[in-house]
């Protein structure tokens, strides 16, 4: 809810670009010291009748798995972070699972999804893991939702390996970066291996949610 890699970019125009990025953190991670959990991430569902509908709606679905042996008996949170010309403007919980025991995580590997949909002007999203799920949480979007696709930062790999010290972006919700060519990228962005709270300084993102 991510950054290993360097890449050199062109230099950004000042087209007007704004996403949402899911921040994934580990409950007491100064336990972890440098260790790292591998990250997978599949999309959609299995079900084609069912995955057209999702189509049609406007959802869609990201199933993120974790496997590391630290993070057994262990806490996770899920935030989303707003920034306003590269400020930080506000950070949101999407899911805290501190807050009872059923939350915690009791095997070395443990997966949830996230459901984003957008209709007209808002953004929809929810975490779900098969025993239970957070509170729907709605945002809303200043240009055409037509215009906004999630994107992971998993690149061309299957897999990651993300620090359990700090939290790492695992999705974002974007518009695409726009050229004065007439072109335009939903890649360029989440695969530019600019830290996410960065981003908005980077491209010159006027609003950015993390």
């Amino acid at each position: 809810m991510d950054e290993k890699r360097v890449t050199t970019m062109n230099k950004p125009n000042n087209a007007m670009k704004k996403s949402i990025v899911l921040l994934f953190l580990f409950w007491h991670i100064a336990m972890f010291g440098q260790e790292t959990v591998t990250t997978t991430v599949k999309y959609g569902v299995e079900n084609k009748e069912l995955q057209d509908v999702f189509r049609f709606q406007n959802i869609f679905v990201e199933k993120f798995e974790f496997g590391s042996p630290q993070i057994m008996g262990k806490y996770y949170r899920v935030f989303i972070k707003e920034f306003k010309n590269g400020k930080l403007t506000s950070s949101k919980v999407l899911f805290d699972g501190t807050e009872t025991d059923l939350f915690k995580i009791n095997l070395p590997t443990f997966s949830f999804k996230i459901f984003t949909q957008t209709s007209k002007n808002n953004l929809r999203v929810q975490l779900m893991h098969r025993n239970y799920g957070s509170a729907k949480q709605d945002f809303e979007l200043t240009e055409s939702s037509a215009e906004y696709v999630p994107k992971d930062f998993f690149g061309a790999n299957i897999a990651v390996e993300n620090p359990l010290n700090e939290e790492f972006p695992l999705l974002a919700i974007i518009t695409p970066t726009k050229h004065e060519d007439g072109s335009a990228s939903y890649c360029e962005v989440v695969q530019s291996e600019i830290k996410a709270e960065e981003l908005g300084k980077h491209f010159n993102i006027p609003h950015l949610s993390t």
